[in-house]
């Protein structure tokens, strides 16, 4: 038995029945690629479509708490992932107004949570944010801030009846496209990739965001020049994605850790994801498609989904969220652009199935 806890902050879970869940969970939609690449963005676009569930922020969460993490490369199963994700989904909230969110920064500030750890638009941080900064009381905060609003007036998918469509997004999936696949046999795929020259740059300025991305606590210390020697929690917390091999990258320079993650990210995408793209189980498109050409680009994904591509375009793209200057935190490397060379050899397998006109 679910039901919503009247809070706004999501179901209690009384121990949602899973082969109930898994039956119901059907055609979800996974979006996946390399931190900083667009996933968030496409996947609050897709989330407008008004029969589709979401989980309000990348379910990297939800795999934490079923010991998924993509380290492991553990997978807990279809049933008690479908179970959680049901749990957890909803749909047809209500927009928070700025006055709201103000309200919502004050209390949390009188409690105090500074600004620039809630879930509010890149600009109303700015304008209520303070100087502190580090992770927040030692928490994982990963791509999405701790304190995120909670849905307003939702509809939640554990208290309807009948099946639950789901567009969920996480960096993670990349190395659970196998499990993925076979555990969701009526799952679609989005892979989303951008340049590695402005992907890598991207992930550099993350590391050094002084209050995002802190994603894993390390008990092995981290000596990543351009990160750990500028800041106290760099030689403890591992931004993004912790992937296989990660340990050959503890002494490397942060240009070389950003390489590696978005190689990392594209390298189990091109080995089990183009079959999927062949199958016409599976889309890839580019972040600079999705912002140059919004509306073709849409338009092939809502036709490849079967969603509504005019609820999909009515807003336009927002990337208030989680947005930043690169040039704020980066510390510049002229190892860069070569790095960036190296890893573009990644996307060969891709260049026939990028939309034409990638570079």
């Amino acid at each position: 038995m679910t039901t919503s806890n009247g809070s706004g902050l999501g179901p209690v879970n009384f121990g949602i029945e899973m082969t109930d869940a898994r039956e119901r969970l059907q055609r979800p939609i996974f979006i996946m690629g390399s931190p900083r690449s667009g996933t968030t963005l496409l996947q609050n676009v897709l989330s407008r479509e008004p029969s589709v569930f979401k989980l309000g922020r990348e379910s990297r969460f939800l795999w934490h708490r079923l010991g998924g993490q993509e380290v492991t490369g553990s997978f807990p199963g279809a049933d008690a992932v479908a179970a959680d994700y049901v749990a957890e989904a909803y749909r047809g909230e209500r927009a928070w107004r700025e006055d709201e969110q103000r309200r919502w920064a004050d209390r949390c500030a009188s409690q105090g949570v500074p600004a620039q750890y809630l879930d509010l638009p890149h600009e109303l941080v700015e304008e209520l944010g303070t100087e502190t900064a580090g992770p927040f009381a030692g928490s994982e905060q990963s791509e999405t801030a701790p304190f995120t609003l909670p849905p307003l007036d939702p509809v939640w998918a554990a208290d309807t009846d009948g099946p639950v469509r789901l567009v969920d997004k996480d960096t993670g999936h990349c190395w659970r496209i196998p499990e993925l696949s076979a555990g969701f046999p009526d799952a679609q795929f989005i892979f989303i990739v951008r340049d590695p020259e402005d992907a890598i740059r991207s992930l550099m300025a993350g590391w050094r965001h002084p209050t995002w991305f802190f994603t894993y606590p390390m008990d092995v210390p981290l000596n990543i020049a351009g990160y750990s020697d500028c800041a106290p929690w760099g030689k403890r917390w591992w931004n993004f994605n912790l992937f296989p091999g990660w340990e050959q990258f503890v002494n490397a320079p942060i240009e070389e850790v950003a390489s590696a993650q978005w190689c990392a990210a594209l390298t189990p995408i091109i080995e089990h994801g183009v079959p999927l793209i062949e199958q016409g189980r599976a889309i890839v498109t580019t972040y600079e498609r999705l912002v140059s050409e919004t509306r073709s680009t849409l338009g092939a994904i809502a036709e490849f989904a079967d969603l509504d591509a005019r609820a999909l375009m009515a807003e336009g793209l927002d990337r208030s969220y989680m947005s930043m200057s690169a040039s704020a935190f980066d510390p510049g490397s002229s190892d860069l652009r070569q790095l960036a060379d190296r890893a573009r050899t990644l996307l060969d397998p891709l260049s026939t199935l990028l939309p034409a006109g990638h570079a």
